[in-house]
């Protein structure tokens, strides 16, 4: 049963008195927006830029579905085709896509395998382009007809499709001819069109009437900046908007008690504790990781900090939408006294001192969650040296590999929806130096030679038990993804990439 504590009168009765306030002068038309099947989504933030090559944060993405197409879906975890029609492997280095038939850009220009090739090139040859690495392998393109392209792979790549699923196919001619132009003009194949765009603040949309696949019965949709959380609930309440998008468990009370619908999605993010075992370090005994993992109250830490709104994620990296998820797998149980007897069996039963790195304020409740852990590390004979920093500057620290040894890092497994994907950060040639372990290396390379998506599925799920047996990290939840809604809005869906789908989206009233 979810929790309520006394901070969250407060912030009711906050909210309460700033919807009402809203409420007067706002004049929130919702019944006019369902009339003319309009939706205003108030977003915690807005991005600053659609052009696909240099924008810097997954959370882009959102919006860039919108108007962009990608070949392959993982919406649903395990690639599907989407602008592409098929993919099948010659083998794991050697890819072959078909594409639909007859997909126009919004100006006309076709997205054929050309389109498909410019885009993946461009990508390859501009350095800066954030996600450039998920398809470095990338060594040629070969262009069979207008609608079949081959990928030509310097290594295996047994998930090459769900790899291009972040690859936002845009059109040649538009972009080479106009400069610059896709940053605030995209021009896509998606189920929407951009009508006006200010970066940071607003973005307009109306259907693509052209859209391959299914198009929305809505007119006009604005996604708004609202950073601030109280605020976008308030709005909601006020009616001023019709979904309030990624809202704390502490305003559920006041959500649900102001007849909004409330839609729970456990994000694909997880919080996670890393240790790094390639310095002389205690980490580097394995009974060492084990015990902080059986020091850990892992129920507890969900329940109070996600108001059991976040998933256990089983002692798993990724959740159970990700191929490699285990069912089987279970987390260390809370446990002290073990925890104690696996440290003194390592040679530290008088205690030992680490250093713990955490951000402040880069993920949900960092902070809370690392004075957590110190807490309950300290209890069983740890000392911990807590190392709090901004954001910025834990990220300078976490890529230089000069961090930790135990570090606080919250992962994102959605969109890719995929254990090796995400188990690549433990490489021994990663520049974070989280760990060598040789045997984690070749199973990584033996899951990239499988090219079926079950068969990858199996061995994934039992480099999870390995990588679980090895305590590399200690996974306490998903975070919660809480959206609320105006009970005027059906069909809205919302991932655990915290994509927003609004295919089936209709407002059925005011």
């Amino acid at each position: 049963m979810r929790r309520t504590n006394s901070r969250l009168l407060v912030l009711a009765t906050a909210v309460a008195l700033i919807a009402a306030g809203c409420g007067g002068g706002g004049g929130g038309d919702a019944g006019g927006r369902a009339a003319d099947q309009s939706l205003i989504i108030g977003m915690n933030h807005v991005s600053q830029n659609f052009d696909p090559i240099s924008t810097t944060a997954t959370s882009d993405y959102t919006y860039l579905r919108f108007v962009y197409d990608t070949l392959v879906s993982t919406d649903d975890g395990a690639p599907k085709p989407w602008a592409a029609e098929s993919f099948e492997p010659i083998s794991a280095k050697h890819w072959r896509f078909k594409l639909r038939e007859g997909v126009k850009f919004t100006n006309g220009e076709p997205l054929d395998a050309e389109a498909v090739r410019y885009t993946f090139q461009r990508a390859l040859d501009d350095e800066k382009t954030p996600w450039r690495v998920r398809i470095e392998n990338l060594e040629r393109m070969e262009i069979i007809d207008p609608l079949t392209i081959d990928f030509h792979l310097s290594s295996p790549v047994g998930n090459w499709p769900t790899r291009t699923s972040v690859v936002w196919i845009v059109p040649p001619k538009y972009t080479e001819e106009n400069p610059g132009a896709l940053v605030t003009k995209p021009i896509g194949t998606g189920p929407f069109k951009m009508d006006s765009f200010s970066p940071g603040e607003k973005v307009v949309l109306s259907p693509n009437a052209d859209f391959w696949g299914t198009k929305s019965g809505l007119q006009r949709v604005e996604l708004r900046s609202i950073p601030e959380d109280s605020t976008r609930v308030s709005a909601l309440l006020a009616g001023d908007i019709d979904v309030a998008y990624r809202v704390l468990p502490d305003f559920v009370d006041q959500i649900e008690g102001g007849g909004k619908k409330l839609i729970s999605v456990p994000s694909g993010q997880s919080a996670n504790i890393f240790f790094q075992t390639t310095t002389n370090t205690p980490l580097k005994d394995v009974r060492v990781r084990q015990a902080i993992d059986h020091a850990i109250d892992k129920d507890a830490l969900r329940e109070s900090i996600t108001q059991e709104y976040g998933r256990d994620l089983k002692g798993q990296i990724v959740g159970e939408n990700s191929v490699g998820y285990s069912d089987e797998l279970q987390p260390r149980p809370y446990d002290p006294a073990k925890a104690k007897q696996l440290l003194a069996d390592a040679g530290y039963g008088n205690g030992v001192t680490l250093a713990f790195d955490y951000p402040l304020g880069r993920y949900y409740r960092d902070k809370e969650i690392s004075e957590a852990i110190t807490g309950y590390l300290q209890a069983v004979g740890i000392t911990v040296k807590q190392n709090p920093m901004e954001g910025g500057a834990w990220l300078d620290r976490l890529y230089s590999g000069s961090w930790g040894p135990i570090n606080y890092w919250s992962i994102q497994d959605a969109p890719a929806y995929d254990l090796s994907w995400t188990l690549e950060i433990f490489r021994s040639d990663n520049i974070r130096k989280i760990d060598a372990d040789p045997k984690l290396d070749q199973m990584l390379d033996q899951s990239f030679t499988i090219t079926d998506t079950e068969e990858r599925s199996d061995y994934l799920t039992e480099l999870a038990a390995y990588a679980h047996e090895q305590a590399y990290f200690v996974a306490f939840h998903s975070d919660p993804g809480l959206y609320a809604v105006d009970p005027s809005v059906e069909g809205i869906e919302f991932l655990p990439s915290t994509y927003i789908n609004l295919f089936e989206a209709k407002r059925t009233g005011g």
